[in-house]
Parts: C-alpha cells; structure tokens; sequence
C-alpha cells in the first residue's frame, strides 16, 4: 500500500494531470446528475454511485460505508479508503500551505514508526498541485501511505473545517474522533490508544 514519494517525472505527470482530469469529470457528472436537496454529497468515477451523508459521518457511527470513498494516488490511480477495513485507521488531512500541517508531519512520521503496521496511517493531501503535496512529503521524511485529494472531496465526506484534520476510525469501523488541529507526537499516542 505504500505510495511512491519521488516526485513525478514528465510522463508521471501527465498520468497525474490525466488522472486528476478523469477525477473531476466524475465528480462534474456527479454533481450534474444528482437531485438538488437530498442532503447527501454524491461521488461517482464510472463505478456504482457513493452517498455518504455528512451527518452520518460523525463520532460515534459506523464507518465502513464512508470508507468507501475515493481518492487519488500521486501515480493518478483511484484508490479507496475501504482498502484499510479491519485495522484501525488514521486519516490525516494536509496541505503545504498549512503550517500547522507542516508542524505535525514529523511527529506522525515518529509514531508511525513506533507503531508499525498495527495502525494504518494514511495522510491525504487536499493541495491543488501534486508537485506541491510531493514537495511537502519529501520535505517532511513522511513513509505512510499518502493520496491526493485536490477537489477536497473525502475531506468534505468527514466534515473537514479547518485544517489540519484527522480522522480516528477503529478495527469496527467506527468513527471515534474527527481532530481539527495540529497534534504533536504525544497527543497522537493518546488519540491512537482511543482507537486500538
């Protein structure tokens, strides 16, 4: 599951630019083709359509049906969070416009490398260029899985605000916690505990 983090080369780029262009014709489609006031955001990349309602998407709630939403990869593939089920699962939302993204990169690197593969940490970018979530990653020594998530589509599913953003899901599938803040090493343990 480990995504590559060298930066992207001229034909990597354009599988990037292609894939972020299938990406959003999906979510235009979507947009375009669901009833105005159902109270639920729509996504749909060609495959069955994804309703996940933002209000069921809070602490407390299953999570096993909004994990299957999608993302893109720094390769341009479309990758799906349900790929984690059965692990706890942190989901970090970052941006290298944020500095408090940039402050908190380091310390979930340090627990991720304390912790293994017993927790699956996953740091999605919401930056609008690829080139600038790389720089930041190679910058920040990050090694978990990283995505890219530029039309901040699986940010909005969570109810992301404010940014950073980290989702605390346990092994059930439950949604413990949506963090908006940085979160330096320590506090990351005591959230992890929550989930574990």
């Amino acid at each position: 599951m480990q995504q590559s983090l060298s930066p992207a080369g001229p034909r990597s780029r354009r599988h990037i630019r292609l894939g972020a262009i299938l990406f959003t014709l999906g979510l235009v489609a979507a947009a375009c083709g669901s009833s105005s006031g159902s109270g639920s955001d729509t996504i749909s990349l060609g495959q069955e359509p994804l309703s996940p309602s933002i209000e069921d998407i809070q602490p407390g709630t299953p999570a096993v049906s909004t994990l299957d939403v999608p993302y893109l990869t720094f390769d341009g593939q479309i990758q799906n969070l349900s790929a984690y089920a059965g692990k706890p699962l942190v989901v970090n939302f970052f941006a290298a416009w944020c500095p408090n993204c940039v402050s908190e990169m380091p310390d979930f690197e340090a627990v991720h490398q304390e912790i293994g593969d017993t927790v699956n940490i996953v740091g999605l970018s919401i930056d609008a260029t690829a080139a600038d979530a790389l720089g930041l990653i190679d910058r920040t020594g990050v090694t978990y899985d990283t995505g890219w998530d530029p039309n901040t589509t699986t940010y909005g599913v969570f109810g992301g605000f404010a940014m950073p953003t980290t989702v605390f899901i346990d092994s059930s599938g439950t949604i413990v916690e949506v963090f908006s803040g940085a979160l330096n090493a320590d506090a990351l343990r005591k959230k992890i505990e929550q989930i574990t």
